[in-house]
């Protein structure tokens, strides 16, 4: 218990400065040297001297370049009444030399400013001050827009704003001080509901919507943080649903939704959206200054459901309430939604809970792991590139009696047994031996000739690539018939006399002595030896083979460097995947301490040709890790093993103690975070599923709180592919945590390669909420999907809130889509 505990707090330790680390303000930094490619940008800023044009468009643009950065939205579009309202505003900062959203009555707000250019209520402002000339020094437009952007970054509250995805227009207006030191900006964040296209001109009693608040007031910001995060409040849609005109709430645990809408001053309100109020013709039929869509009920508190409740049964906690009709303005044949608006304190509207259609198909693909490479612990000789290099070769082809036209099939496997890369022959000498017992025999010559004829010919017929001579020399043996004889027993005196004494002593009695010799002795002179100057082959396949050979030669000669650089040189082939598996799998290294480093990396070659870790080198990992236990790469690359090996959890202590080891490794200087975090996110994917497939308890609902908060700390800004994004995300759906959902899956919606599930996903969480549903990435999404299946647009198109056709661009494509 000591050591779970003390593991636990390294691991809060470790996991609190990671959040910290990762909290940061990430905008701080923000400089988008790209626009300075624009000629305009770069030319001198002067108060009393400069173009307007540029200046707008350089802010417009660098407010793109940072909604794009770091929210991963389109471009923002322009309008004048928008422009209007901003400038009035920073004429107004100017006048007082303050940076201030508040105004000068009738027009101290934003919105009575909006009002005042003909717009809705819809909308936030930012205001900036930036010096407006640095005298004698270089100030350029791009220099002044940076520094009026900044502050804004600098700021959580006023950079959410700016990031916002649900803002689609963007107003600017600025204005000198008095004596043109300073220059004050506003900018104005909009969309489609600021333009409120759809407002009567004047009242009429046939409006299809509630036409008074009903005492609602607007959005309280301070009121509202807490409802507009809550992940459960979706499922109220699901709680509908209308028999003979009443609305019935229904839910089978009370105590869910008083969690939900139960609190002091919590109460709903139930909005009747008729879908013939965004006919395709004209504008839509609604005012989007008010809190409702369509036609309101009173506020229903969660006591009055309880009130209502129909549901019997001793002790039952569910819930089967009357709370409503259906309004009688609303025809029995009318199709209509019915949404639901989120009241706070009685009277503060938070939030619209819509009706939902989620899709989310064939999301269940798995990232692949990879270890580390270690190239710290040896270090390399230089920097190695394989060259053709030459080199000298020796083949000894022994003679069959009998046996004297030899094709290549007879010389392949002696020069096989090389083991030898590709080469080029550039020239070759061969040595024809013949035994003593042969010297001065004609047509024992004569068959020496012809083995040497029909070597020199397979040898030129294997290495045609390139020309070269073949020098054939004969040699009768009697230099190795010395050495070999003196040693033996018998005849070692043969190695005393004349060559042509011993020719004869072989020779007589029928060559009773020769016979005797043959096997040990003379059987091994009749051979051809064959020396082979080649230059070794580094194009295309070959050189994979060449630098698998040099690496294995240089780490048998314990040259260690040069294998480290030969090793580190196939390592980034491998990335590239220029080499193969077989670049790994044919390195032949020995088991040991001082061998780890080039074991590790052996095995990260082959997970990363492989396409990540799998079981068995999972398991051969875990064996090189004990090598040395306190190596850092050795410290990952066995947690890596761990988690891809996919050992089943004892309990949830198991889970601590994992869980710690991992967070032990944000402090190991050679492994980037960015790779612990792949590790980490892995572990808690597991954590889920092992979760999911235990009873609930306290505890385990705890930690998966806990899991899901972890991961949205652990997990890199973007994913490291869409299909890992995608899966992410469905694990997100499933905890009802739309808007988290869609911050994984947006910096892919560019990419090409998505499939038609993914952004078929996307669309359907986009049109869970009004600052989804309204972005620029909602319309990019839908036009996407027109062009790619429009028949299945308009399919799931049926089934999504009608509201979403607030955002006009996306009504717009869907009219022309679907008809």
């Amino acid at each position: 218990m000591k050591k779970l505990f003390l593991l636990a707090v390294l691991s809060c330790f470790i996991f609190s400065n990671l959040c910290f680390a990762q909290t940061e303000n990430p905008y701080e930094n923000f400089n988008p040297e790209a626009l300075k490619s624009n000629k305009n940008y770069v030319k001198n800023f002067a108060p009393n001297n400069f173009s307007h044009k540029i200046l707008y468009e350089c802010m417009v643009d660098m407010v793109n370049a940072a909604r794009e950065q770091y929210a991963f939205q389109p471009a923002l579009k322009t309008d004048i009444r928008l422009d209007s309202t901003a400038a009035y505003q920073a004429v107004y900062e100017a006048s007082k030399e303050e940076k201030t959203v508040e105004g000068l009555a009738p027009y101290r707000t934003t919105e009575q400013r909006l009002k005042k250019y003909g717009l809705g209520t819809s909308g936030k402002e930012l205001v900036s001050k930036a010096k407006a000339t640095l005298g004698d020094k270089d100030y350029t437009y791009y220099d002044v827009c940076l520094e009026l952007i900044k502050p804004i970054l600098k700021n959580a509250k006023t950079a959410a704003v700016l990031l916002d995805r649900q803002y689609t227009y963007i107003g600017f207006g600025y204005e000198f001080d008095k004596y043109m030191k300073s220059i004050y900006a506003s900018y104005i964040m909009a969309n489609d509901r600021t333009f409120n296209n759809g407002k009567p001109r004047q009242l009429s009693k046939d409006l299809p919507y509630t036409r008074t608040k009903l005492g609602l007031a607007g959005y309280d910001e301070q009121l509202c943080k807490k409802c507009m995060t809550e992940k459960g409040l979706e499922m109220l849609s699901e709680c509908l649903s209308v028999k003979d005109g009443v609305v019935y709430f229904s839910h089978d645990d009370n105590k869910a939704v008083k969690r939900l809408i139960g609190k002091e001053g919590d109460a709903i309100v139930l909005d009747f959206v008729q879908h013939s109020q965004y006919e395709c013709e004209g504008v839509n039929n609604v005012d989007l200054d008010r809190p409702n869509h369509g036609y309101m009920t009173k506020i229903i508190t969660f006591q009055d459901i309880l009130d209502e409740n129909q549901a019997t049964g001793k002790k039952t906690t569910k819930l089967l309430s009357p709370i409503a009709e259906v309004p009688q303005e609303i025809a029995d044949d009318a199709e209509y939604d019915i949404n639901i608006i989120i009241v706070k304190d009685g009277k503060y509207v938070c939030r619209n809970v819509l009706k939902k259609k989620i899709e989310c198909n064939n999301a269940n693909y798995t990232e692949p792991l990879y270890f580390a490479k270690d190239v710290n612990t040896v270090k390399p000789a230089g920097e190695w590139v394989p060259v053709a290099e030459s080199n000298t070769l020796t083949v000894t082809i022994p003679f069959e009696d009998k046996k004297y036209d030899l094709t290549i099939d007879d010389l392949q496997p002696y020069l096989l047994a090389l083991n030898e890369p590709a080469f080029v022959v550039e020239s070759a000498e061969m040595v024809v031996g013949n035994s003593l017992n042969f010297s001065g025999d004609a047509t024992a010559q004569k068959n020496q000739e012809r083995r040497a004829k029909s070597i020199t010919n397979a040898l030129k017929q294997e290495f045609k690539e390139k020309e070269f001579e073949v020098t054939v020399t004969y040699n009768d043996g009697w230099e190795q018939f010395k050495k070999d004889i003196v040693n033996h027993p018998t005849y070692s005196e043969m190695a005393i006399g004349t060559k042509a004494q011993a020719v004869s002593k072989l020779k007589a009695s029928g060559g009773k002595i020769a016979k005797e010799l043959d096997a040990d002795y003379l059987k091994q002179e009749r051979c051809a030896v064959i020396t082979l100057h080649i230059r070794y082959k580094v194009d295309g396949d070959n050189e994979q083979t060449f630098a698998v050979t040099k690496f294995n030669r240089a780490l048998a000669a314990k040259n260690f460097g040069l294998a480290m650089a030969i090793q580190q040189y196939m390592i980034k082939e491998v990335e590239a995947k220029r080499y193969n598996t077989q670049a790994a799998i044919r390195q032949e290294i020995p088991n040991g301490k001082n061998y780890q480093p080039f074991l590790t990396n052996k095995l990260y070659m082959q997970s990363v040709a492989d396409g990540g870790v799998n079981v068995r080198t999972a398991t051969e990992m875990l064996d090189v890790t004990k090598l040395d236990n306190t190596n850092p790469t050795a410290q990952y690359n066995d947690a890596v093993a761990k988690v891809a090996s996919g050992s089943p959890f004892a309990d949830l202590n198991d889970i601590s103690i994992r869980q710690a080891n991992i967070d032990r490794l944000y402090v190991l200087k050679d492994i980037p975070q960015e790779q612990v975090n792949n590790l980490n996110m892995e572990f808690q994917f597991q954590i889920i599923d092992y979760l999911k497939s235990t009873p609930a308890t306290t505890e385990s609902a705890t930690l998966l709180d806990n899991t899901y908060n972890k991961i949205k700390a652990i997990r890199n800004p973007v994913m490291s592919s869409w299909e890992n994004a995608y899966k992410l995300a469905s694990i997100f759906v499933k905890n009802n945590d739309y808007v988290y959902a869609v911050s994984l899956m947006e910096p892919f919606l560019n990419d090409p390669s998505i499939s038609n599930d993914f952004l078929f996903s996307f669309i359907s969480l986009m049109a869970v909420r009004e600052e989804l549903y309204m972005s620029g990435n909602m319309t990019l999404a839908v036009k996407l999907a027109s062009e790619r299946d429009a028949a299945r647009l308009c399919g799931l198109f049926d089934k999504l809130p009608i509201v979403i056709f607030d955002n006009e661009e996306v009504k717009s494509i869907i009219c022309k889509t679907c008809k």
